[in-house]
């Protein structure tokens, strides 16, 4: 059976694909904003997830981490599995600046939202892609 992205992360931007995970990026130039998405259908939790899946995880999830460390040199990182309105295992990786408009309340708390120019997009998914590689396991 093959992967089955949930309907809710559709309208996300592919940037790649790891070993286990897709890497997606929100469109919100306000918060540069990634997603880790198990290719595992039917997670909704990380416990779901065997053993080894579980410890890949999170050795992607440090990798994706030091990527956006890298490329958009924030002031935090704000890493969460919330999963209440998308029943899919999804882990949200989010660079925060003091300045941005929502800080220091969560990102879900801002109700405004302004879409990358396609130019803007293409240019984060390209330095997303050339990081991964440069800092891959």
């Amino acid at each position: 059976m093959s992967f089955i992205l949930h309907s809710n992360l559709h309208s996300k931007s592919h940037v790649l694909d790891l070993e286990l995970c897709s890497v997606l990026l929100e469109d919100n130039r306000y918060f540069p904003w990634i997603f880790l998405v198990p290719r595992k259908n039917n997670i909704k939790k990380i416990i779901d997830l065997n053993s080894f899946d579980q410890q890949h995880l999170f050795l992607e999830l440090e990798l994706a981490q030091k990527v956006m460390w890298n490329i958009f040199q924030p002031d935090q990182l704000n890493v969460a599995a919330i999963g209440n309105k998308t029943p899919q295992l999804h882990v949200h990786i989010i660079a925060r600046y003091q300045n941005d408009p929502a800080w220091p309340n969560t990102v879900w708390e801002f109700p405004g939202k302004i879409d990358y120019s396609p130019l803007e997009k293409e240019k984060v998914i390209k330095s997303l892609r050339a990081s991964f590689s440069e800092n891959s396991f």
